[in-house]
């Protein structure tokens, strides 16, 4: 008796392209451009900025 999910995934494998994007191929994955890079980066700092104020502000809050 054949195993049907094994012929089922060696099937599949056969044809990379069949999904049309191959993450295995380098050349298909495009880095970002700088101003997404330089966007997500400030992103960050004004995140990180926010969190060293609230922490400043909590250290600060009297306890009552």
């Amino acid at each position: 008796m054949r195993h049907l999910l094994w012929d089922r995934s060696t099937a599949a494998h056969e044809d990379p392209q069949a999904g049309g994007f191959d993450r295995s191929d380098p050349s298909e994955i495009d880095p970002p451009e700088p101003l997404l890079i330089f966007t997500r980066l400030g992103l960050l700092l004004v995140i990180a900025l926010a969190f060293g104020l609230a922490a400043e502000l909590l250290a600060r809050a009297p306890l009552n």
